[in-house]
């Protein structure tokens, strides 16, 4: 029977999959995935997505323009971080991370959603990947790359007490390349750069109903408020998109759901968005998903000992990023003042 390998999902992390899986030697006709629209919704689209170096060198494997060379001679798409300055609000010192000391041309990149979806779906249109079954044959696999992280019985939650107010603001003084987190006594806030010059994207979490009461404020009261929370190093910061709440809810499923059934990305996690690593984790799930089928379609491996196998695989990256994430996430002021093994203790256990 002919195989086929059934792709749930639109967003980046389904198209990316599609490639990889395409690279590593299955046709285009043996991938059946969802048609993708080619608008994404504005308040979707204009979502800043914070790239890791090592996301775009898996990106360029597939998107050339993705490649760290190739965006750094394209402002247009993604603004670079080459440094990262990670402070406590209201006191002197701090961490400071830069790609000239690791010998590297940057740390990582900040992309709208809309320009890297744009991207992702003109590589796989442009490889001839199918939208729907050309018969009637059953996909021998179906891999969730978009929606919920499983049932309730299999998902460990973890809820932050805070919400994360997104926007983007214009500073009077810029630093190219940089990118800033400050922990607050409420929680991380985090101005990272955007294609525009001055232009910044903010996250900023805190309670809930902090949170929607800054939402509400007028723009010039946000503006005072958020220099306030950041403090003078950009000058004035101004305002200049809507305002959005979302919740912050640390989930994490399962990758295997049954014996063909297995999920990556959104479906199978969700961070806190903190140091944005939910998407670079889901592009590693796509990434190493598609070389275990890669190497199952080539060697002739049992499918259900191919997908067990990769699913414990990632365990320990997924682990990694939950620990680092959610104590990143915890830390505020008076966290920070207390030594590092007494608040690894704590957020070991749930």
């Amino acid at each position: 029977m002919l195989f086929r390998s059934r792709i749930e999902g639109r967003g980046p992390v389904a198209l990316a999959f599609q490639r990889f899986l395409a690279r590593e030697g299955l046709p285009p006709e043996r991938i059946v995935a969802d048609p993708v629209d080619a608008v994404v919704p504005d308040w979707l689209g204009s979502r800043s997505l914070a790239l890791s170096l090592g996301s775009l060198q898996l990106l360029a494997r597939i998107v050339p323009q993705c490649s760290p060379h190739d965006l750094r001679g394209s402002p247009s798409l993604a603004a670079p971080i080459t440094t990262v300055d990670v402070t406590r609000a209201g006191a002197s010192g701090g961490t400071r991370i830069e790609a000239s000391q690791l010998g590297v041309p940057m740390l990582g990149a900040v992309m709208r959603y809309a320009t890297l979806h744009r991207l992702l779906r003109d590589a796989v249109h442009a490889a001839g990947a199918t939208c729907a079954p050309a018969d009637d044959t059953p996909a021998a696999l179906t891999v969730i790359a978009d929606g919920d992280t499983g049932e309730s019985n299999t998902v460990r939650t973890r809820s932050f007490d805070q919400q994360a107010l997104l926007t983007e603001v214009e500073v009077d003084r810029d630093r190219a390349g940089w990118a800033y987190e400050r922990f607050t006594s409420e929680g991380p806030l985090a101005l990272l750069p955007l294609p525009e010059p001055r232009r910044r994207a903010l996250v900023w979490c805190a309670p809930a109903t902090r949170c929607e009461e800054r939402a509400a404020l007028s723009e010039s009261a946000f503006n005072a408020t958020l220099v306030r929370a950041f403090g003078p190093l950009l000058g004035a910061l101004h305002v200049c998109k809507p305002r959005h709440v979302s919740p912050v809810t640390r989930r994490i499923g399962p990758l295997l759901r049954d014996a063909t059934r297995i999920a990556i990305g959104n479906a199978a996690q969700s961070l806190h968005p903190v140091a944005g690593q939910g998407l670079n984790l889901g592009l590693r799930d796509a990434a190493a998903l598609a070389r275990a089928l890669g190497d199952w379609h080539g060697q002739g491996h049992a499918l259900d000992q191919t997908l067990a196998h990769f699913a414990a695989s990632r365990r320990a990256d997924r682990e990694a990023m939950v620990a680092t994430t959610d104590l990143l996430a915890s830390l505020t002021c008076p966290d920070l003042l207390r030594p590092a093994h007494a608040r690894s203790e704590e957020h070991t256990s749930e």
